[in-house]
């Protein structure tokens, strides 16, 4: 697993985040925006002067000393970005290729590789059936080999625990608010199947002072219905046989997955948050890439030959 991470700093040139672009829901209309640059840090307060930006008044200097003060800042050096991934036990699930959370893997050491390469700083957070844990960002390739460590230990976890306790989205994102600075970047890389009641208020509240983009692992059988034949899967509790020559399963699996769908569109896409899907059978570097560089045409994409393979 670590070297499969490293490898993807190969590909990190031919990234670039800070051009992202970001789209409202699609019921709002597509307008560009770009990513936030890096933020910016106080420096100081001085005396107000003709054409300073009433903006950036320093009120309590002002109160203070009775003068007009204004506050002065400087361009932040490094901007955190904050990988946030699924570890769920959903997460380690694939019938092609690979599992998604290898997928889930490769996606966040590319982007962590692309962060520090721009001079950003790396976090990462884990939420899944171990609990909710972060390593808080650090730059350069220390802070990369500090979130590649993380995540091989997140999947050490999963295999020595018996538990199949689910931790939501909300979760996560209600700590990493408690964290995070303005200006940040926070990449989610999940299967967006376990979300919480409260992910979408915390996605609106996270935007209001940072960058946020979804990235939706997902495999070929979660995006069709699979020919009639029997099936060995394992649920949350036990081992069982599906069995999609019935026309009731047949109808259950489909009713779920539109279900799925709808819940994306109202707690992801509704929040403004661009989502990226990339499949475990997909040429990754190039759906990621391709949907980076046009998250609403690569979600809608998606959405539709999800929706013909259903009809």
């Amino acid at each position: 697993m670590a070297k499969t991470m490293v490898a993807t700093r190969h590909h990190a040139r031919q990234f670039n985040l800070t051009s992202i672009k970001k789209a409202s829901s699609a019921i709002s209309g597509l307008h560009d925006s770009r990513f936030r640059g890096r933020g910016m840090d106080y420096l100081e307060s001085r005396v107000y002067q003709a054409g300073d930006d009433i903006r950036n008044m320093d009120w309590r200097v002002t109160a203070r000393t009775g003068d007009a003060h204004t506050k002065l800042f400087q361009e932040e050096r490094e901007r955190p970005t904050y990988l946030v991934i699924d570890t769920n036990a959903g997460m380690h699930f694939g019938t092609r290729n690979q599992f998604k959370s290898v997928l889930a893997s490769k996606v966040a050491s590319l982007i962590g590789w692309t962060s520090i390469l721009q001079g950003d700083r790396i976090g990462v957070m884990t939420y899944g059936i171990n609990g909710v844990h972060i390593i808080k960002a650090t730059a350069g390739k220390r802070g990369m080999m500090a979130m590649m460590s993380h995540l091989i230990k997140a999947s050490d976890r999963h295999k020595q625990t018996n538990t199949q306790q689910h931790h939501y989205l909300d979760e996560a994102l209600k700590q990493l608010r408690t964290i995070i600075r303005p200006g940040s970047l926070v990449v989610v890389v999940s299967d967006f199947y376990a979300l919480g009641s409260d992910a979408k208020r915390h996605l609106l509240q996270l935007r209001k002072h940072n960058d946020v983009l979804g990235v939706k692992v997902t495999d070929p059988f979660e995006n069709q219905v699979p020919k009639p034949a029997l099936y060995g899967v394992q649920t949350t509790n036990r081992a069982r046989v599906l069995d999609t020559q019935q026309n009731r399963t047949v109808k259950k699996m489909q009713s779920k997955q539109r279900q799925h769908l709808n819940s994306l569109k109202e707690n992801i896409i509704k929040a403004g948050v661009p989502l990226i899907p990339i499949q475990t059978d997909q040429a990754w570097v190039n759906a990621l890439k391709n949907g980076l560089s046009n998250p609403p045409q690569a979600y809608s994409t998606w959405v539709s030959q999800y929706a013909e393979a259903l009809s």
